[in-house]
């Protein structure tokens, strides 16, 4: 309610969680954009990585867009502060915007003619803004030096931050009245209960393993090779769900592409579609899937290339997943989308 920028308020490019120290969700909201579903851990466990679980404290805020670990463009600027109760670190609220412009060599976002992600903006990997509470100045000299509206950047962060700040305070009332034990069981729960639907829902699907094609235009740098080949499968089989997105070409010169987490969440978009569309988002309702995907892909690129356009590749395999499925639960499967989406 408080965000800068129509790409928040107006469009809803934005999500929000509630993680646990290890990344996994406790909730999450609806209503923001569904590439967005469920790849907010990746962002939690980096930093928990970076700095040691035992070196958060209360006040801190941290920032992160590193795309080969969150899986997508520089615009989407992840922001978490830890949550302690008792002197204890258990949960991290966490809010994803997409901001305006995030710097490099065009404003909005989607930019063409990028073959390094350097052209594309400022990377931010696990950084702390605040620490302890204190402003790091410095880092948001950084920030409002290296982007063309920095009025809307600052903003938009400042709104993130108080998003977050919410949650702790909520989370300290639940905490408070029910005590931190109460709580952790409740979780446990509500994960195993999302599974054992989950796994409903996958037993009903026909065991077999299920393929499916489809392209995008070709990579403006190699136009001589031709349309862009997605090629997908999904086995089923018994209350198991594998999708092995091996078949997926090789990360392209061009900003097609997206890091690992990127195809992690095409795969659990397309899940969550055919399982339980309509329950709320937890870890639990993804314990059934399985992903394979190797290195190096077009949506598990390695530095330095670009992933300016992610929003047109990983939609795109998305619908090549639910084609896959299609002969399978043709009552389920919409018809494909435009693949189609720049800023």
């Amino acid at each position: 309610r408080t965000a800068y920028n129509m790409m928040i308020y107006e469009v809803h490019d934005f999500c929000v969680g509630l993680l646990d120290p290890e990344g996994q969700i406790v909730a999450q909201n609806t209503g923001g954009l569904p590439i967005f579903l469920a790849d907010l851990g990746a962002a939690i466990v980096d930093g928990v990585q970076t700095f040691g679980p035992d070196r958060f404290a209360p006040g801190d805020v941290v920032l992160m867009n590193y795309p080969y670990i969150c899986g997508q463009h520089l615009n989407n600027v992840v922001v978490y502060t830890p949550f302690f109760h008792d002197g204890a670190l258990v949960a991290f609220p966490a809010v994803r915007a997409h901001w305006v412009d995030i710097g490099g060599a065009r404003v909005g976002f989607g930019p063409g003619g990028t073959t390094e992600i350097y052209a594309e903006g400022l990377q931010l990997r696990s950084v702390k803004l605040y620490e302890a509470g204190r402003l790091n100045d410095s880092i948001e000299r950084i920030i409002a030096d290296n982007v063309r509206l920095p009025h809307a950047a600052l903003g938009d962060l400042r709104a993130q931050i108080a998003a977050c700040r919410v949650g702790e305070r909520r989370l300290a009332e639940l905490y408070d009245r029910y005590g931190a034990s109460t709580i952790a069981a409740c979780v446990r729960q509500i994960w195993d209960q999302a599974e054992t639907l989950a796994r409903q829902a996958v037993r009903a699907i026909p065991d077999g393993e299920y393929c499916a094609e489809s392209f995008l235009d070709p990579d403006p740098f190699h136009p001589e090779a031709g349309p862009i080949p997605i090629r997908v499968r999904v086995v089923v089989e018994g209350d198991s769900f594998t999708v092995d997105l091996s078949g997926l070409p090789p990360q392209l010169r061009g900003s097609l592409n997206a890091g690992e987490s990127g195809g992690v969440a095409a795969a659990r978009v397309a899940f969550k579609a055919v399982t339980l569309p309509e329950l709320p988002v937890n870890e639990g309702a993804f314990r059934p899937l399985r992903v394979i995907l190797p290195p190096g892909t077009m949506l598990s690129a390695q530095p330095p290339a670009p992933v300016g356009n992610w929003s047109l590749s990983l939609p795109t395999v998305v619908d090549t997943l639910l084609r896959a499925l299609a002969p399978a639960l043709p009552h389920l499967i919409p018809a494909g989308h435009k693949a189609d989406m720049g800023g």
